[in-house]
């Protein structure tokens, strides 16, 4: 299960952010003088390189740009004067098909759109990336969506989680329905909230990306320049934010995490994964209460979370206890009842309880949400 005691890092390979809503509170007072240290100081990078900030640029890595090969590749596979539904289907034929590029999907794979052409892997990132560039160069539609996907937390090892948000894309179609293109066809649901989002942002989340990998591979300096490109592209994420903090923690300079991380809270003052990083700020600083404090307030975020619910229903079921494993599912369900997994654990659980209505009920609405999907 997912330790909140983890620092958490916002990735995005298969990739969302899922936060709860709810009840209103108060944060406490920053340990240090946050309010000291401003953002200039924080995206500077002096205090974290010292002299070596003052001849640091930030990278230009041209995330959606197209090469002579590309287009050359394009005019083979993709003639200008097919009809708007034909070079669609041609084009999602021409990144997926054998004897093409055949794209495979490989969730630690941030790469741009050259670099997914050349490789023909990447993320639902990178794969997004390529799409968008080849089909605006056809003349298509094209925007990036996020797409609210359940939660997935991957051990990064060294008190770090990977948690990881989704990107794929919609063609506006003049003629048919709008159509979603999306690499991860087995993570990716109709029924997931998905909103479009800029240019600007999407290319921000590929910096985001890579300056985690950096942080991961202990490159600072890297880490600091991409996460600092991220947050000039989207200064008001607070997921970039929370890393920008993450990474200040991690080299000891703890009123700059902490004050990265109150910077998050504006943002959203109930970011589940701010809020368990500030309780691992406290606790390296040994400010237990305050830690405490933070543990508490994003542990009651995650139990309002369907998914994670359903992770501890999984718990419960496995140790024979089917009333906990009900009260889970109920939660869960209260939430979300378009997952045929919630139905289908409901209706496993009210067997083992003998109630054979309820669940041949549930596991009916498991199958039926199934073939729907």
């Amino acid at each position: 299960m997912f330790d909140l005691r983890k620092t958490v890092l916002h990735i995005v390979p298969v990739l969302v952010l899922i936060l709860s809503g709810c009840s209103s509170f108060e944060t406490q007072d920053p340990f240090y003088s946050a309010t000291v240290i401003t953002r200039a100081d924080l995206l500077s990078g002096e205090a974290l390189l010292g002299d070596r900030a003052k001849t640091m640029t930030l990278p230009e890595d041209n995330v959606l740009a197209v090469n002579d090969d590309m287009r050359a590749y394009l005019e083979r596979y993709v003639p200008r004067n097919y009809v708007e539904n034909t070079r669609v289907r041609v084009l999602a034929r021409m990144l997926f098909g054998k004897g093409t590029l055949g794209m495979e999907y490989d969730a630690s794979q941030t790469l741009t759109a050259q670099e997914a052409f050349k490789r023909s892997e990447g993320n639902c990132l990178a794969f997004s990336y390529l799409f968008t560039a080849f089909a605006r160069e056809r003349g298509l539609k094209v925007s990036f969506q996020e797409v609210e996907i359940p939660p997935e937390w991957n051990d990064a090892g060294d008190e770090l989680y990977y948690y990881s948000r989704h990107v794929n894309v919609i063609i506006q179609m003049k003629e048919i329905q709008n159509l979603v293109i999306d690499i991860d066809r087995v993570n990716f649901k109709p029924h997931y909230r998905a909103w479009r989002i800029s240019d600007k942002y999407a290319v921000a989340l590929y910096y985001s990306n890579k300056g985690t990998d950096y942080l991961f591979k202990g490159d600072y300096d890297n880490a600091f320049r991409y996460l600092a490109k991220a947050l000039e592209l989207s200064p008001k994420d607070p997921a970039i934010w929370s890393n920008l903090g993450v990474l200040y923690r991690m080299k000891e300079m703890y009123n700059y995490s902490e004050k990265s991380y109150f910077i998050a809270l504006k943002y959203d003052s109930q970011h589940q994964s701010v809020l368990s990083n500030l309780s691992v700020l406290y606790e390296h600083m040994g400010e237990i209460e305050k830690s405490e404090y933070y543990f508490k307030l994003a542990k009651s975020h995650q139990l309002k979370n369907p998914y994670y619910r359903y992770h501890q229903a999984l718990d419960s079921y496995a140790l024979g206890n089917y009333d906990q494993t009900l009260r889970h599912l109920k939660e869960a369900l209260k939430r979300q009842n378009k997952e045929h997994k919630f139905h289908n654990l409901l209706g496993e659980t009210y067997a083992k309880l003998g109630d054979e209505a309820r669940s041949n009920k549930a596991l009916t609405k498991a199958k039926e949400l199934l073939a729907a999907q």
